[in-house]
């Protein structure tokens, strides 16, 4: 498996390929870039400049030239791309110029530095997954070191959207058909005032479905009001992100950042980037989370879900035991059998003096990004020594458990 995808991965993008490296870099992108009239440097250098180290197309079309005119513009701000044409689902696996088709397209952009995947389709009914199937399979044979790139409903999508009975089968239905390195799907739980309970039960059943599978997994959250939906601040955007974390998720993109034209019936408006390209507030708010992503999903694209929890629940082999505040925990392990806990903020609105002790280490110490880390916690086994942490609304942190 060649290095390039393994260092935006993890572990193994699919059951038939090697042990890889530790990868260096966590996927961050978005919905709907600059516009096709505003695909210039200063535009993608703002976009490096946010945090976003994968650019997804424009909401509108996009055809050969301006796709190679994206692909050099994240060559030259550091980034990678996922193209978006036309003729990626253009053919039938029946057709007699099915894999002529793919071949052109892939002549196009395979050689070109900074192409990270290929965008082949958003929110698929089940039927469509044979089709994907073959794309896919096909793609990765050709060009395995390129991801294509599918982006799966939400679980409160209908059974007519879906195309299954539930969304579990959905899930598992895509992956084994389609045998995709990477699985995405959206979910936006800020409604209202409130968010979705489902939001949970979705990364549970995401979660169950990718350790089976041996896939990774990334979220897109909500970046913008629109809708039934609220204008996210920046807790409810940590709490999106860090909730995914804690589940496992290897990257996240927002939806969106360009904000799409305002005269859409769903009311788009309040993105990162203006309908007519203004900055807005959210840019910095992104900028600061993406920032901390960044930092700790160096750690996190190589670690390995084990468990994950709500704080008041009774699980007696729990690497923590927390009092208080209302959280969710995830466990994981590293290649060498480490051990890891991320602690995650189940409030958007207010921040927590989270409590916690940790029965069976020796020693606790703070993930603060790749390489780096504050001892927290030093002492005789066992550890009875209570732990105080302050967590941002909807923030997280991460921990190394010595035992």
């Amino acid at each position: 498996m060649p290095k390039r995808i393994i260092g935006l991965l993890l572990l193994c993008l699919a059951p038939a390929c090697c042990a890889a490296e530790r990868p260096s870099e966590f996927i961050l992108s978005y919905w709907c870039g600059p516009l096709p009239s505003e695909t210039n440097e200063a535009r993608y250098k703002e976009v490096a400049n946010a945090g976003f180290n994968i650019a997804m197309p424009p909401c509108a079309a996009a055809d050969v030239e301006l796709n190679r005119k994206i692909l050099d513009l994240c060559k030259r701000t550091g980034m990678r791309a996922i193209i978006a044409d036309r003729r990626l689902l253009a053919k039938q696996p029946n057709d007699d110029d099915f894999t002529k088709n793919l071949d052109a397209v892939i002549a196009d952009y395979a050689s070109h530095p900074a192409l990270f995947g290929y965008f082949l389709t958003d929110e698929p009914n089940a039927s469509a997954f044979p089709l994907l199937g073959a794309v896919t399979q096909y793609l990765l044979k050709k060009d395995p070191e390129h991801v294509p790139y599918v982006n799966l409903f939400p679980n409160y999508a209908s059974e007519q959207q879906l195309g299954t009975t539930t969304y579990e089968e959905h899930v598992k239905q895509f992956i084994e058909v389609v045998k995709p390195p990477l699985v995405s799907y959206d979910h936006y739980a800020l409604v209202g005032d409130t968010e979705r309970d489902v939001w949970w039960d979705n990364l549970e059943v995401v979660r169950r479905q990718c350790l089976a599978h041996d896939v990774p997994f990334v979220v897109i959250i909500l970046s913008l009001p629109h809708g039934p939906y609220r204008d996210p601040t920046e807790g409810d955007l940590r709490w999106q992100a860090y909730s995914s974390l804690a589940y496992g998720a290897k990257g996240i993109l927002y939806f969106t950042y360009w904000t799409p034209s305002p005269g859409d019936p769903l009311g788009y408006h309040g993105g990162i980037i203006s309908y007519d390209g203004k900055r807005l507030g959210k840019y910095d708010m992104v900028k600061r989370v993406n920032a901390e992503l960044a930092k700790l999903g160096g750690v996190l694209t190589g670690l390995k879900s084990t468990a994950v929890y709500r704080s008041n629940d009774a699980r007696p082999n729990a690497l923590i035991k927390t009092k208080g505040e209302d959280l969710v925990i995830g466990e994981f392990a590293d290649a060498a059998k480490r051990k890891y806990v991320m602690i995650v903020n189940r409030s958007p609105r207010k921040s927590s003096d989270a409590l916690f002790t940790v029965p069976r280490a020796l020693e606790v110490v703070e993930v603060l990004q790749a390489g780096r880390e504050e001892t927290v916690v030093d002492s005789e086994f066992p550890l009875d020594l209570p732990v105080r942490t302050r967590l941002a609304a909807g923030g997280g942190k991460l921990y190394r458990i010595v035992e």
